[in-house]
């Protein structure tokens, strides 16, 4: 292990948000969460925009933009039922990916996503602790898979398929410094 102590944060870090979310999303499963479910909180997002605001004489900064207000109108709302099948599932997939540390960083990535889409929807509540924790859950990169299950199959990932170590790929499939220097090294001896 390259970097025990950054590891070991990485490990607290998926621990403590890994259970929150796999506990969300087995009570996802378990109440019902359905497209109702998922309808009420986005119009409760819906009614915190300025033009939601103004037709309801609030005063005051609307919560939501125009354009997330939009995307909830004519994306997010429509598609209630499959949305509500992806939050629950989502969040049992990332809470599992960050307690086995299996995808590490892909697991960090799609938790930022839904915590953002949370907070585009004008709710607060953790989501800018979990944001930050998954920031450095990412910005550590291989380190936060190293106590886990990554540690013993992403390099061969990435060997099997190279593109993974290119772009933006190569920071949601991470692997050590040392072993990218091996598959750079490869790479130029077959070419």
């Amino acid at each position: 292990m390259k970097n025990p102590i950054k590891s070991v944060i990485a490990l607290l870090i998926r621990f403590y948000f890994g259970y929150y979310f796999l506990n969300a999303g087995i009570g996802k499963f378990q109440t019902g969460f359905n497209g109702d479910s998922v309808g009420g909180f986005l119009k409760g997002g819906l009614a915190q925009t300025a033009e939601a605001m103004a037709a309801a004489g609030k005063t005051g900064k609307a919560n939501v933009t125009d354009t997330w207000g939009w995307l909830i109108s004519h994306v997010f709302l429509p598609n209630a039922d499959i949305m509500a099948v992806m939050v629950k599932t989502g969040e049992v997939m990332i809470g599992l990916g960050l307690i086995l540390g299996c995808f590490t960083t892909l697991a960090a990535f799609f938790a930022l996503t839904m915590n953002f889409s949370f907070l585009l929807s004008g709710t607060v509540s953790s989501n800018p602790q979990m944001v930050i924790g998954f920031l450095f859950v990412l910005y550590f990169a291989a380190a936060s898979g190293a106590i886990g299950v990554d540690r013993f199959f992403m390099h061969k990932l990435v060997d099997k398929f190279p593109i993974l170590n290119k772009g933006f790929l190569r920071h949601l499939f991470p692997v050590d410094a040392g072993h990218r220097g091996a598959i750079k090294n490869t790479i130029s001896q077959v070419g």
